[in-house]
This record gives C-alpha cells, structure tokens and sequence, in this order.
C-alpha cells in the first residue's frame, strides 16, 4: 500500500491524529506512516528534528513511524510530499490550541489530489481500525465526480471492517419536483414524494443496501450547514465529503468547506481528480426506451433488452403533447409488441405527455429510477441540426443517466 502522510505541528491534537494514522496503517497491512513536520527557512533545524522524534515516541504508537523535516510552507509542502510519496491518504489534525494546524488542514484540503483525513475524535477511528467496533459514517452524496469517488472510497473502507452508511443528500423542493417531472409543492415544506424517490435512488447509486441507509434532508440555506445537521441527527462519527476545490470567493461558500470549519466529527474530504479504485459497480436493472414508434427509433429497444439482465425491467415510452387527443390504450399495445419472446424481463409501456421531448424523457426516466436510457437518433446535420436540433442531444444535456445513442450509420 502506498504510505500515509501524517502532517504534525507536535500538538497534542496531532499525536492522536498520528495515532489514528498508525491504526489505519495496521489495519491495512502498511510496513510504515511517514510523520511530516514543516518548518520555516530560519527554524533551527537540529532542534526540530529532535522535538520530532521526541513527538513521535512519545505519541505511543503502534505502527512504525518515520519522521520527516520538510522545510517551506506548511500547506504546499506537505502535499507536494504526499504527492511525491504517491501516498492515497493524508491525515491530519482538523484543529489545534494555539496553532495554525487547523488553518493548514484547510488549505490542504483545498488544493490537494489525495483524499484528507481531518481528525477531530480519533476514538472511533481507532477502534475501528482495531476491529473493536463498528464505525458509522455519513456520506454526503451529490451530481459531482467527487462524489462518486467519496462512494467508492466507502466501500473501500467497509472493506476493511463493518461501517454502518448513512447516504445523505439535501435537496430543493423546486428543484427536486423539476427533476422527476412532478408537481412543486411548497418550498419550506417536506416533499414526501420527493424524498422517497431521492431516498430510492442514494442507495441504488451507492451500489449496496447491505448496513446503509438513505437520509434526505429539505434545504433552506448552505448544504454543508444541513450535511452537518443530518450527521448530528443519525450520530455519524465521520463524513465524507467531495471537494470541489473552487478557487476565489466560490471556495468560501463550497459545501466541503463549511462542513470541514463546522462539523464536530472527524471528516474525509475527496478530491474530485483523487486516485481511487472502482470497488463496486452497480449493476444496470431497468433501461428506458424512448422511441416515436418509427421504425428505425424502434430498434434502440433490442439494445435496452440486451443491456438488462434477466429479472430485471425495461420501460418502453412514447411522447405526446400535453393536450395531444391518442388512444394511449393501441400505443401502449403497440409499444409492448418491441418486446422479445423470451418473457424473462418485465416490460411497461408508458404515454408520456409533454411539449419538450427530451425533458419529458429525462423526467420519465428519473421518476422511474432507471439506470439507462435508450434511444435512436436520425442523424440529422449540418443546417438542418441546427434549426431542427436532436432530441438525443437535448436529452443528454437534461439527464444525469447514461445514454445509449443508436445512430444511423
């Protein structure tokens, strides 16, 4: 395994921050974690080094540690070492009496590419490591890619021992009712609609149901202030975060940065171009059709039918304006006829009413919960793209599911 990097300001805050780091690398089978000390240019070198090493024994620690002199900034420096180890986790103290340790980690999270570990109560951590316990952890879940490296970081973590997740995520009434194509309620009030197709759709996304849970909480102000909130509420002990590393005045307001200066547990912040291994893939389950019943958009059905395994559902749908007078009964029928023989999946048909194809579709798609959408496009260029537009083109801009484009040629 690649080392772990421990920045220390040889506080108290970070010998149990290094005791957390020493767990987790005996947990993983690490030979060593690297203890990183920065100094400034006029700093007594010979007597930093040995105030390190007397840190390090005194710390107690299990695993072997080695101490490192770093001389520039505190914040640049370490991650420049981090990076140069090739190490995949950095963990430091999230506050320090007296110090500057908790701004440094700050800007650690900021601008680094490895995933950081701010350490507030080392106890549950290092129980955990130890195998005594189980450990429950809060993973706040977005549209971004961090995201789902934060996911795959989880599973990689539950991996090495039990951890009960909670899969959190705020939403927007407007938003939210935009988005599956339903009606918007109030916007101070609880959607219960709303939050049961959310609280669906976090634990298909986070791949397991296996000691997870979803949690979805209405907003009304920042996102990190409400992440925080649910982890108090369901008793995390650690969260986990993506970053989406903004620069300027963007970076003050970001979600990743109000929960590192607020939240009073531990919290994992990844970066959004952080190494991580895929652990787990969720299998796709449900694909929908979208075709206006001509023949060559019906094809894109022999695509979704391959794509879903068996046992599982493929949706078949046709759009109609909202105040198109059809006999939904004979498309139904006529869609469920692009069905195989084999019978192993179920098939729906779906009317679906709307002036915007492609919004209409992504709207379907996501109150349904399908994990792919197919359809054909005519493969229309040049002017005629350009006046006409694609409805595969839109679609893809007003989904957030993959779609699969059937093309002409």
């Amino acid at each position: 395994m690649p080392p772990i990097i421990c920045g220390t300001d040889l506080s108290p805050a970070s010998a149990a921050a290094m005791s957390v780091a020493c767990a987790i690398a005996t947990q993983r089978g690490d030979t060593d974690v690297i203890a990183v000390h920065v100094i400034d240019e006029d700093a007594d070198a010979r007597k930093a080094r040995a105030d390190l090493e007397t840190h390090i024994r005194g710390a107690n620690v299990g695993a072997h540690v080695r101490g490192e002199l770093v001389i520039g900034p505190a914040d640049s420096t370490l991650i420049t070492f981090a990076e140069t180890e090739g190490s995949d986790l950095i963990v430091i103290a999230a506050s320090s009496k007296g110090t500057d340790l908790g701004t440094t980690a700050e800007r650690v999270v900021a601008t680094t590419r490895v995933p950081v570990l701010m350490v507030r109560d080392p106890e549950p951590l290092i129980r955990f490591a130890k195998g005594e316990r189980a450990m429950r952890v809060l993973v706040g879940v977005d549209e971004t890619i961090a995201c789902e490296l934060c996911l795959q970081w989880t599973h990689a973590l539950r991996h090495r021992g039990p951890v009960d997740v909670i899969v959190g995520a705020v939403y927007y009434p407007d938003d939210a009712a935009e988005h599956y194509g339903l009606t918007a309620g109030t916007l101070v009030d609880r959607d219960p609609e709303i939050e049961r197709l959310l609280s669906r759709d976090l634990l298909r996304r986070f791949g397991s149901s296996e000691r997870a849970i979803a949690r979805v909480r209405r907003g009304l102000g920042r996102i990190g202030d409400h992440v925080v909130e649910l982890a108090n509420e369901e008793h995390a002990e650690v969260i986990v975060v993506g970053t989406s590393q903004r620069t300027g005045l963007d970076r003050m307001g970001s979600v990743s940065s109000v929960i590192v200066q607020t939240a009073p547990q531990s919290v994992v912040c990844v970066p959004p171009n952080a190494a991580v291994p895929t652990i787990v893939s969720p299998p796709w389950q449900s694909a929908l059709v979208a075709t206006d019943l001509s023949q060559f958009a019906n094809r894109a059905a022999a695509y979704a039918f391959a794509a879903i395994p068996a046992g599982g559902t493929v949706h078949l749908a046709h759009v109609v304006d909202e105040d198109a007078k059809v006999d939904e009964a004979a498309i139904s029928r006529e869609l469920l006829a692009l069905a195989p023989t084999d019978g192993n999946r179920e098939v729906l048909a779906h009317v679906v009413r709307g002036d915007d194809a492609a919004t209409a579709i992504a709207q379907c798609a996501a109150r349904l919960g399908t994990d792919v959408i197919c359809i054909a496009t005519h493969g229309r260029s040049g002017l005629t793209r350009a006046i006409m537009g694609s409805v595969a083109d839109k679609l893809m801009r007003a989904t957030r599911k993959p779609v699969l484009v059937l093309r002409p040629g």
